[in-house]
This record gives structure tokens, C-alpha cells and sequence, in this order.
């Protein structure tokens, strides 16, 4: 009866460990945020009308948001130069779309050029596609990789 009792307590034991293993994990959650551009020339005009924001897309990010992606479709279909700045710095530049996921700062602002970007210019890792026509940005935002 001793064995029995010993028994069911260390499988007790056992089940609830994994239970609570499991309890542990988080899981990802991803939000996606879709804007569209024109075809004003930056950084003379703004992005989506000539007297507004170079940002093609302002997207603030929620608390819980630490990661992003993005992908550009420009109606010329070849991969064009996004630059990202946040909190008054730029923080990333890509061609067409991110390799990987991008850190960035929770409840943060963010700010996408697509083309050129503002000055101090940042390199170029498509200098032959800074020219955008119009198209559409997706940004993908997570709270892990």
C-alpha cells in the first residue's frame, strides 16, 4: 500500500511539472500593418503628398511588440530601399524586404521611407532601385523572433 501511495504521489508530481513547463512557454503573437505610397520624389516632396511626411508609413508600436519584419511591393516589381527610424534615429535599411527580424523598442514609433531617405544618407543596399513608383509597405510586428 506504501508503494502504491509513493507511487501516485511522484506521478502526481510528475504531471504537474509538465503542466506547468508548458504553462511557461509563451507563445508568438504578430500583429501585420499595411499602408501604400505614391510616387512623390523624396526627400524633396512627402511621401503621399507634397507637403506631407517623407514616412511612408507611421506605425506605433504596442508594449508588447519587440520585433518586425517588412516587405515592399512596388508596382515596378523590382526591390526598392527602405529605410526605418524610430525615436528620432534611423535604425535599419533594407532592400525590399527584411533578411531578418529587426529589434526594436516596445510602444516606439516607427517611420518608413521608401527611396531615398533623409540626410545624413544612410548607404545604399539597392542603389540602382532608390527610385519607388507607387506600391505597398506590410509590416509584421511580434513580440518574439
Amino acid at each position: 500500500m506504501k508503494r502504491i501511495l509513493i507511487m501516485l504521489v511522484s506521478l502526481g508530481l510528475l504531471v504537474a511539472s509538465l503542466g506547468t513547463a508548458e504553462a511557461g512557454k509563451s507563445r508568438r503573437v504578430e500583429r501585420t500593418v499595411q499602408g501604400s505610397y505614391g510616387a512623390y520624389p523624396t526627400p524633396v516632396t512627402g511621401c503621399n503628398s507634397a507637403l506631407g511626411s517623407w514616412a511612408c508609413l507611421i506605425v506605433k508600436t504596442r508594449p508588447t511588440e519587440a520585433f518586425l519584419t517588412a516587405e515592399v511591393a512596388d508596382t515596378h516589381g523590382q526591390p526598392v530601399l527602405v529605410n526605418v527610424y524610430s525615436q528620432g534615429g534611423h535604425l535599419a535599411s533594407f532592400c525590399g524586404k527584411t533578411s531578418r527580424p529587426i529589434a526594436i523598442t516596445p510602444g516606439s514609433t516607427l517611420e518608413f521611407d521608401i527611396g531615398q531617405g533623409r540626410a545624413p544618407f544612410t548607404p545604399l543596399p539597392c542603389p540602382e532601385r532608390i527610385i519607388k513608383t507607387t506600391g505597398t509597405i506590410t509590416v509584421t510586428l511580434a513580440n518574439q523572433r
